[in-house]
């Protein structure tokens, strides 16, 4: 009887024991999960904000070679911001 009652409480101890592993487990685990998460969703977003800017970096080299190398788009700008050439005398139309 004693060595039944002996069996059984180690029976329990055991069950104890792996529950409270496993539930320890769980509740470290499911916070590491949702910081994965969290940090995953950032790196894409730092990565959209990433790719605009290269756009926009290539955008504005694209812009810096047209300035040095085409006159014809220096003078349209100059033109749109409505600058002359010394002793031209612009007519403009407003509609």
């Amino acid at each position: 009887m004693k060595e039944d009652f002996r069996k059984t409480l180690m029976l329990w101890f055991t069950v104890i024991a792996v529950v409270s592993v496993i539930g320890v487990g769980v509740f470290t685990l499911v916070p590491q999960c949702e910081r994965r998460s969290f940090f995953r969703k950032k790196e894409a977003e730092l990565r959209a904000q990433i790719e605009a800017k290269k756009r926009e970096i290539a955008k504005l080299s694209e812009n810096q070679r047209r300035f040095r190398e085409d006159s014809d788009f220096v003078e349209s700008i100059a033109r749109q911001n409505r600058r002359v050439f010394p002793g031209e005398l612009v007519f403009i139309f407003e509609d």
